[in-house]
């Protein structure tokens, strides 16, 4: 076997017919800016709405999910964190893309990717498109135990701007579309740009 070192690109980009489509495979310390990029970039080659597709992430920074909800929302709360004691929010102002958008999530959608497609939905900001994701709207922490071992338990559960925890529920979508395994299209991602598609204004 032959081995060499491959990487995979967080955000990937297409034009179709108007629709800038960009793929986040997960939320890294530079997700936002990656988006940013990719939609000033599709914006100028002509794109008037747009697909973001979260499906098969895994999460990641909670603080860039909520940095690239900014992309999208004017202003709101993206997420309610609540722990056993407190409940804090955290909140945007922004909204570089004022076009129409489409969410696509699936099954591994989870954590803060869940967080962001909730908070699309319930700002009226965003069409969900696929299945319902995976439902693990929680954080875990680890703690070392003095005799090696470590224990992990869940600190705060991530709540919806309309008040539905996340965790364990999921977030379901707006047009449920499962993917077909025999195909060989994607399904999800055509049915997506046909509804960012219907969404532009003349």
């Amino acid at each position: 076997l032959t081995t060499g070192n491959y990487e995979e690109p967080n955000v990937t980009t297409q034009l179709t017919n108007k629709v800038g489509y960009i793929s986040l495979k997960q939320f890294t310390s530079n997700s936002d800016a990656l988006v940013r990029e990719a939609i000033s970039e599709l914006t100028d080659e002509g794109a008037r709405s747009f697909v973001l597709d979260l499906r098969d992430n895994p999460g990641g920074y909670l603080s860039k999910s909520v940095d690239v909800a900014s992309l999208f929302i004017k202003s709101g709360t993206v997420v309610e964190i609540d722990t056993l004691t407190t409940s804090t929010t955290r909140e945007v102002s922004g909204d570089l893309a004022e076009a129409p958008l489409v969410v696509l999530v699936n099954g591994n959608t989870a954590g803060s990717a869940e967080a962001l497609a909730a908070a699309l939905r319930d700002l009226d900001r965003a069409a969900i498109v696929g299945t319902t994701t995976m439902g693990k709207g929680s954080v875990q922490v680890t703690r070392p135990l003095s005799f090696g071992g470590a224990l992990r338990y869940t600190a705060a559960r991530y709540v919806s701007p309309s008040g539905y925890a996340i965790d364990g529920v999921g977030v379901s979508p707006d047009a449920s579309v499962a993917m077909d395994s025999d195909s060989s299209t994607d399904r999800q991602k055509e049915v997506a740009v046909e509804t960012a598609q219907s969404l532009i204004k003349n």
